[in-house]
């Protein structure tokens, strides 16, 4: 191991734990970042994966979360919700369709109306691709009526709202004007009662698992693949990001279908490395989801003779340090419904 390494791997450390305890920086979880369901990890089993399932594990997830948090998700004093997609592997490996009419249909009994919803992410042609947006000849921007919102627009950025990376996001003699920031999207952190993260299951070079904290940090942010570049500094980067108070606090949870998975090879997605499971989880805890999520893509690694992820990976470490949850031990357990 070179000492140059170490010494990148010294420094990383050095500013997560800095970061973490700044005060008015980020969210801790003696600050607010906790909720009575912070600790629990929902399990679903769905009867198939067309529209009706996932209605039904949809509906009783909500009420689940409802019942225990005490948290109503109805409109508040916004009258707006979001829903954070993911698409960037292409139309083989993104949110399933069927699990976002599921959502939509459960916010509209409860009070929504279909334009008072947006479906966002990052690119508009992976958006299309994978179905959120109709074709071009038809002049629409909305997906079955809710308002599809692609960050690459241009539009849902403003200049006052983004992360900036303490590491170096060239190589060494490059430079650029904006290099270390990268701006936040805009419509999570502004006049939305709340938001709803649905990821997709992979892995991922330097996060490691790419689920809940990814989609939610470097699949949520412009110029997001320096992070993917630069490998030893991807997770202070999705964990900095999504522990940010202002993306924090309307997050209320992380609702992933098993649908469709990828445990090799991602972000690209390769059918070859896939897995499906008829399972919906739900969690408000972000490092305990995506630690589960790790097990499962391990296991399959593990029977094709790939070499696993390790458990240890930085991402739940830095993870737990700035209050974003517990993933071990007597303060965290599973729920399987129904």
């Amino acid at each position: 191991m070179s000492s140059q390494y170490l010494t990148a791997m010294r420094i990383v450390v050095l500013l997560i734990f800095w970061s973490a305890f700044q005060p008015g920086t980020l969210v801790r979880a003696e600050e607010g970042g906790r909720n009575s369901a912070t600790g629990i990890l929902w399990d679903w089993t769905l009867e198939d994966f067309r529209r009706g399932s996932y209605h039904k594990g949809v509906s009783s997830l909500f009420a689940e979360y409802e019942r225990v948090t005490g948290r109503k998700l109805v409109p508040g004093e916004h009258n707006q919700a979001g829903l954070k997609v993911y698409t960037a592997s292409g139309p083989g490996l993104a949110t399933p369709l069927p699990l976002v009419d599921g959502v939509v249909d459960e916010l509209m009994a409860r009070g929504f109306e279909k334009s008072n919803l947006f479906i966002l992410d990052q690119s508009t042609r992976n958006l299309r691709r994978a179905g959120f947006l109709p074709l071009l000849s038809q002049r629409r921007s909305d997906f079955k009526g809710v308002p599809v919102l692609s960050l690459d627009s241009g539009k849902h950025y403003h200049p006052e709202w983004f992360y900036e990376s303490p590491l170096p996001s060239f190589p060494v003699g490059e430079s650029s004007e904006n290099d270390r920031r990268s701006l936040l999207p805009y419509p999570l952190v502004s006049k939305v009662d709340f938001w709803i993260n649905l990821p997709v299951v992979m892995d991922c070079p330097g996060i490691g698992v790419n689920c809940s904290l990814a989609n939610a940090s470097i699949w949520n942010v412009q110029n997001s693949f320096r992070f993917i570049a630069e490998k030893n500094s991807s997770a202070v980067a999705a964990t900095e990001i999504s522990a940010i108070p202002e993306l924090r606090e309307p997050w209320v949870f992380t609702l992933v279908s098993l649908e469709k998975c990828q445990f090799i090879g991602g972000p690209r997605f390769n059918s070859l490395y896939t897995f499906s499971e008829k399972r919906l989880l739900l969690s408000s805890n972000p490092v305990l989801l995506d630690y589960h999520i790790l097990q499962k893509i391990n296991r399959h690694r593990r029977a094709k003779r790939f070499q696993e992820i390790p458990v240890d990976s930085p991402l739940f470490k830095y993870g737990q340090t700035l209050g974003l949850g517990e993933y071990t031990g007597d303060a965290v357990k599973l729920v399987k419904l129904p």
